[in-house]
């Protein structure tokens, strides 16, 4: 039995009252292991201690709870999800959100998309793909995932359930041309009982306000979609090559300079000057070329 699975706000918050036993300094609550993973090696070590939260609604609930005790000196990271297009604020001031829908968007909109690209993809292929469509391998994922990403939207603002879960990529992005089978997507949402036509669910789509892509589109959705296009029209990966591979790459490929000089890196420098003394980056930012 997985007992993770079953942790709720309140076990969070016991969680980092009783660590606040033996440690005196800060914590950061994030939302799962994948994220757990991309920031112990950015934390300082001994000075902050990682929580996983299983979960955005955990996290934003240990921090609102832990702010009612006045606790100190704790911080939560979570995915914005599309809250921002909703205008729905972060319940705490000790909460900071991802400047895109999620953590894997803001890896693939920085460099360290062009470094797994370098590595992985081929140069000729990534060459000819961007003469022959005239657009960079960056915004053609983005243009891909949108597709996605836009029904995922409407979904939760609609309140019908997604029916793909994370196997949309597979199975409407085609291997050997590195497209979305619209007319396919279209109808098995129809053929889900969402909408009762391809008509209706176009003119859903079509109400909905346009807004930054990137975040709108999910980043499961997207490395999966990069993973399916470095196979054959970008590189040539393995196919059995899974998305958490390619998801570690991208975090392996975010340095320092990355994180110091985005959102996630400005906000949390901001949050440990206006909570001294209290540190979570490991890195000085005075040490970050200009």
């Amino acid at each position: 039995m997985n007992l993770t699975a079953y942790k709720s706000s309140g076990d969070i918050e016991a969680e980092v009252l009783m660590m606040s036993q033996v440690h005196t300094g800060s914590f950061l609550v994030v939302e799962g292991v994948d994220d757990i993973r991309f920031w112990t090696s950015r934390v300082a070590d001994g000075a902050c201690e990682l929580v996983d939260g299983n979960g955005k609604p955990n996290v934003e609930g240990a921090l609102t709870r832990l702010d009612s005790r006045s606790f100190s000196g704790v911080l939560g990271i979570v995915d914005d999800d599309c809250d921002g297009l909703d205008c729905r604020p972060l319940p705490s001031p000790n909460l900071i959100a991802t400047d895109a829908h999620d953590l894997e968007c803001v890896l693939l909109r920085s460099p360290a998309l062009d470094r797994v690209l370098g590595e992985f993809g081929s140069r000729a292929k990534i060459r000819k793909f961007e003469q022959t469509q005239g657009v960079e391998v960056r915004n053609a994922l983005v243009s891909r995932g949108i597709q996605l990403g836009r029904l995922r939207w409407l979904s939760r603002r609609a309140g019908w359930p997604y029916p793909f879960g994370d196997k949309g990529p597979a199975r409407f992005v085609d291997q050997a041309t590195w497209t979305v089978d619209t007319a396919r997507l279209e109808a098995d949402v129809v053929a889900s009982g969402a909408y009762p036509s391809v008509a209706d669910l176009r003119a859903a789509l079509g109400n909905l306000p346009t807004d930054d892509p990137w975040s709108i589109c999910q980043g499961h959705d997207l490395v999966a979609v990069l993973g399916i296009g470095l196979r054959k029209v970008l590189g040539n990966l393995k196919a059995g090559t899974g998305v958490d591979y390619i998801a570690s790459l991208l975090r392996s490929a975010y340095d320092d300079i990355d994180l110091e000089r985005g959102h996630l890196g400005v906000s949390i420098r901001a949050w440990e000057q206006a909570n001294t003394p209290y540190r979570l980056l490991r890195r000085n930012p005075a040490s970050v070329e200009s």
